[in-house]
């Protein structure tokens, strides 16, 4: 246990970001990360969204790093300098995966609500949008948020989820729901149908 802790701290790398504004942050992260998930992380400390941060490496390649990319694929050292420039919104690519198992690709803002992305689904899909819900990892993705409150990476997968007709919701659904409209304090628990 303390050799693999030894081995983590030992993997770490440092590494130094630098805004156009002058502005710097130390960041400690591993290489086997990807550059989304250090962006995430730089988020946190920086205040700027993962979504509108192009991270470049200054060590004379000038290399844009991909999302998707692990850091150590770009050789980066511990003491390396990355730049941060901050952009404007731009759409992302973000897959749909239905209930037959097929993928469609939407190109969302982050800044979407995820009622607004459902009702593109909605129109796509040709489904009415009280027969499904959506879920990205985990998580049940509601009306009101932003798609960016969910932290979806470009080329991330949304699980379209169906509820079934006759009161029935797939195993996957949420335990309990309100029907819409229901007075306040009604809830609805759903009981499979036996199969014969």
């Amino acid at each position: 246990e303390r050799d693999s802790k030894h081995r983590r701290l030992k993997m770490a790398l440092t590494l130094t970001v630098k805004l156009l504004s002058g502005e710097v942050h130390s960041v400690v992260c591993t290489p086997d990360q990807t550059v989304w998930d250090f962006k995430t992380q730089l988020g946190r400390q920086t205040g700027v969204a993962p979504y509108q941060q192009k991270l470049a490496s200054s060590n004379g390649a000038h290399l844009d790093l991909q999302d998707t990319a692990p850091l150590a694929s770009y050789g980066l050292r511990s003491g390396d300098t990355l730049l941060l420039v901050v952009t404007s919104e731009e759409s992302i690519p973000v897959l749909l995966r239905n209930a037959n198992n097929r993928t469609s690709t939407y190109h969302v803002l982050p800044s979407d609500t995820v009622a607004r992305f459902r009702d593109r689904i909605r129109v796509q899909e040709g489904i009415q949008d009280h027969q499904f819900w959506l879920t990205y990892g985990s998580q049940t993705l509601e009306d009101g948020r932003k798609l960016s409150h969910y932290n979806i990476c470009p080329g991330g997968t949304v699980t379209l989820n169906l509820r079934l007709r006759g009161g029935e919701e797939r195993v996957d659904a949420p335990p309990s729901r309100k029907p819409p409209g229901s007075p306040p304090g009604l809830n609805l628990l759903l009981i499979p149908r036996p199969s014969f």
